[in-house]
């Protein structure tokens, strides 16, 4: 989706009649979103591939949190919302979400109107300004969110004090040190570290997961579980065609990858895939949990 129609999604969430979303204009002041990734159709593409190797590890972790039906749920970026509608059947109604991107939150719109449960709630805002009631919700779950926020432990508090007392807060995000090429090329250490940079440059982390439990600790969480999930692949497998869409996809804007080395390690790849002896590993993924304690 182009910024012209961005903008129309945009517009049509906040001046719809009976919109199923509780929208929050943003100040004047606000920057416009600013997803590192895109929310273009191709990206859309990726998320989709994406949710079909990783909703299940998000699954068992629905699974050990234990959701019942009735519980009151938010997700935190649900993108694309393959989760999401998971949520939605675990509980057996409606979650509240908070999506800043207009072409995500459209995309949602169109996929809650399909299962009979009702409308989700979105702010239409940036995580640190929605207005999120406080003490409310008895789950909040965010995927490869925190990796791409500024200042997270506010974030973190923010979400703490929405939770109701004995709530539990559920985090998927990277340890990304894991991330290897096997044989590893040349130009690896430099494609690390453009990688870091480009998640930098808009505040954020990409191994997030990592410095988790202390915030969470910090905002009057209790750590209840750390489990971690470490895929590999070789050429042609699930894992192998989501890291190398990922990557060819970034390759030629990563701030500090300087194109030479760029297309370098670019050849590589495509010489990497036509090896089946050749093993990618990809990023953990790091599953944490805290609860709010009761009063």
């Amino acid at each position: 989706m182009g910024e012209g129609a961005a903008e129309e999604a945009g517009r049509r969430l906040n001046e719809a009649p009976g919109s199923a979303y509780n929208v929050r204009r943003m100040p004047a002041t606000s920057k416009k979103f600013e997803y590192v990734l895109g929310d273009h159709a191709r990206e859309l593409a990726r998320l989709r591939a994406q949710a079909r190797l990783w909703d299940p590890v998000s699954h068992a972790l629905f699974d050990r949190v234990g959701i019942r039906r009735g519980w009151k749920v938010l997700e935190i970026g649900p993108g694309h919302g393959s989760l999401h509608m998971e949520l939605r059947r675990r509980v057996g109604g409606t979650v509240d979400a908070v999506e800043r991107s207009a072409v995500f939150a459209s995309e949602l719109e169109k996929r809650t109107r399909r299962d009979g449960l009702g409308p989700s709630r979105i702010f239409f805002s940036d995580l640190i300004d929605a207005d999120l009631p406080a003490n409310t919700y008895d789950l909040i779950f965010a995927r490869w969110v925190f990796l791409f926020l500024p200042n997270p432990g506010a974030h973190v508090k923010l979400l703490a004090r929405a939770l109701k007392p004995g709530g539990i807060l559920a985090i998927q995000d990277y340890h990304r040190d894991t991330f290897v090429l096997v044989p590893r090329p040349d130009e690896w250490n430099d494609f690390i570290t453009a990688d870091k940079a480009l998640f930098a440059s808009h505040g954020g982390d990409v191994n997030i997961g990592v410095r988790m439990p202390a915030l969470m600790e910090a905002a009057g969480l209790r750590v209840t579980s750390i489990e971690q999930t470490t895929k590999a692949g070789h050429p042609g497998s699930p894992t192998w065609n989501w890291v190398t869409n990922w990557v060819m996809s970034v390759i030629d804007r990563l701030p500090t990858l300087p194109p030479a080395k760029a297309k370098s390690l670019e050849r590589k790849w495509r010489a990497a895939e036509r090896n089946p002896a050749t093993l990618l590993v990809a990023p953990c993924v790091l599953d944490i949990v805290g609860t709010k304690p009761r009063r």
